[in-house]
């Protein structure tokens, strides 16, 4: 009797134990997934980080002007960096439900720093999004400017930059270390952001000549239409319709 309550037991573990190899492997997949979400668009902000800053330097001098004149120049809509989601969830999901503590220790620690540098980019990109809203302040038909409002816009694009600069500078490295501790992520799932070129984003070109009737323009007119035009499918997510 105390024999067969044994063989149950380890038969009870070695069960338990296949079961989380079977856990870990499949939050390993996500993962790679998600990871390959996040560094396509890392890569993205690295395609676009000259662009941005050169957008900068146009709103800087343009904000040096006014503040002499004394008054803003008609501006169309400057554009911003593209909006995105910088999803964690998987990462969080693996961590919530106790898998990670199955993973090998250093390929725990390994997956939470490339994860720390994602957090780092949704941090610094929900801010960016509010800085470009302000940002937007100088887009319309033209109006008096006064020095405090070019002191503090002036601030606010020294804040657009370093927003920037974070966004690319942890991009680079989450892909840095996923790469060197091999982590694996998937790259077609990167290709969707990374390999789009530099005309495909606003902010590359030229501000545009539609100026806005009246001021309180913000980011994102589009948002919605592109939304709708370009809609999230189960093609579009790389899914297979014969599972439905």
């Amino acid at each position: 009797m105390v024999l067969g309550v044994l063989v149950a037991l380890g038969l009870g573990a070695i069960a338990t134990e296949i079961g989380w190899r079977i856990e870990v492997r499949g939050a390993r997949d996500a993962m790679a997934v998600e990871l390959g979400e996040l560094i396509g668009q890392g890569e993205e902000r690295v395609t676009i980080d000259a662009c941005v800053e050169r957008r900068l330097d146009e709103l800087a001098r343009i904000v040096a002007d006014a503040g002499q004149a004394g008054r803003l120049p008609p501006l169309g809509e400057p554009s911003a960096p593209p909006y995105r989601t910088w999803p964690v969830g998987v990462w969080q999901s693996t961590l919530s439900a106790q898998t990670a503590a199955h993973l090998d220790r250093e390929v725990l620690d390994n997956y939470s720093t490339a994860y720390d540098f994602a957090e780092q980019i949704g941090f610094h990109g929900r801010r960016e999004l509010d800085i470009w809203t302000s940002l937007y302040a100088l887009s319309g038909p033209g109006r008096p400017f006064g020095g405090d409002e070019a002191r503090s816009l002036r601030h606010t694009i020294a804040q657009a930059r370093l927003a920037n600069r974070m966004v690319a500078l942890n991009g680079v490295r989450m892909k840095q270390v996923t790469t060197a501790y091999q982590l694996g992520y998937d790259k077609k799932e990167a290709a969707l952001y990374g390999q789009r070129p530099r005309s495909a984003f606003p902010i590359c070109r030229p501000i545009g000549s539609n100026i806005p009737a009246n001021y309180g323009a913000a980011p994102g007119g589009r948002m919605v239409r592109d939304a709708i035009a370009d809609p999230i499918t189960r093609e579009s997510l790389g899914l297979d319709n014969s599972k439905r």
